[in-house]
């Protein structure tokens, strides 16, 4: 599985990451595990790092799903940050129904100002967070 999650609750924030191949199973069974994780909380905003994918194998059907029927909260903000231009373009797409269901969603290249965006510590190491591999 290459994707994993820590939910810091001390920035109310969950921390997606991915790496590898990222297919469209890999990234639905990602937010099954997350929305059925008692720690969650739909409010947290999201920093969701990509930067360590290769390739992102997801169709655009599934970028469509994920928008419309987001596990967070409408208007919590959530950054994706990416490496390439072909995963910007795929995330501008995302971003586009996220857009169109009132999600909240910006794209970023760097980490560090994906974080300032988001206002959280770009501290991976909080003391009070949940993880999931």
């Amino acid at each position: 599985m290459p994707a994993s999650y820590t939910i810091d609750h001390a920035d109310k924030v969950v921390r997606t990451e991915s790496w590898g191949i990222l297919t469209d199973s890999e990234i639905l069974d990602l937010y099954a595990r997350l929305a059925a994780d008692p720690e969650f909380d739909p409010a947290y905003k999201q920093l969701c790092d990509l930067h360590k994918v290769a390739q992102i194998a997801a169709s655009s059907e599934t970028l469509r799903e994920l928008a419309n029927a987001s596990i967070f909260d409408k208007g919590t903000r959530r950054a994706i940050v990416v490496a390439n231009d072909l995963d910007y373009g795929l995330a501008r797409m995302f971003q586009t129904y996220c857009d169109l269901a009132g999600v909240a969603i910006e794209i970023f290249r760097e980490r560090e100002a994906a974080v300032a965006w988001l206002g959280v510590s770009s501290d991976t190491a909080a003391h009070d967070r949940h993880r999931t591999p």
